[in-house]
């Protein structure tokens, strides 16, 4: 038995505990710290790529994005009509000519005063201008009287008229645009726009 313990003691001291002064070859050292890398977010990577897209289409959309005309005033919107309606003077009834000339000028006088003239008969119109005294109407109101009222007849097929007078009639709603188009002290010397008289 002393045998089989003084082999057991070998063993031990062999196998579990090293000899003074003698490392161990199974026990490894303290290595330095490895750095684990921390994976990108993808979520954020997105959000900023999604973001430049979205402001690059919004620059892309307001630089391709078609000016404005410049708004162009009351007066040179019925003279431009006034123009188109030109068109109408050879037509064979005088109605078309005499609609589009009386829609002109009763638009103009509507955003150049602020009387609701496309709204109103002839006879109500002059009837709220003698009421209320509008000063950019009042020195035209007679003969303005008459070339709506000229209008009316052409319009409800009373009258005919000759290419002569029909030009006339252009010449007269564009005297009228021209002469309240301008400053107040210039509308106190009103021209005729009497499409007779003319």
């Amino acid at each position: 038995m002393r045998y089989f313990l003084s082999i057991a003691l070998m063993t031990s001291a062999s196998v579990g505990s090293p000899a003074l002064g003698q490392e161990m070859d199974d026990i490894r050292g303290v290595k330095n710290l490895i750095e684990i890398p921390v994976p990108p977010n993808y979520g954020l990577w997105a959000g900023i790529a999604l973001g430049a897209l979205l402001l690059a289409a919004l620059i892309w959309k307001l630089l391709s994005r078609k000016r404005p005309a410049p708004a162009r005033s009351s007066a040179e919107r019925a003279l431009a009509e006034l123009k188109d309606s030109e068109n109408l003077i050879e037509s064979e009834s005088p109605e078309p000519l005499a609609n589009a000339v009386t829609a002109t000028v009763r638009r103009y006088i509507e955003e150049r005063f602020g009387i609701a003239a496309p709204r109103r008969t002839t006879e109500e119109f002059f009837q709220d201008v003698s009421t209320h005294g509008y000063p950019g109407i009042t020195p035209f109101a007679e003969d303005l009287s008459r070339f709506l009222r000229f209008c009316d007849e052409l319009k409800f097929g009373r009258g005919s008229v000759d290419r002569e007078r029909r030009v006339k009639l252009i010449e007269s709603a564009r005297r009228f645009v021209e002469s309240t188009s301008r400053s107040e002290t210039d509308v106190a010397q009103p021209k005729s726009i009497d499409p007779v008289a003319a």
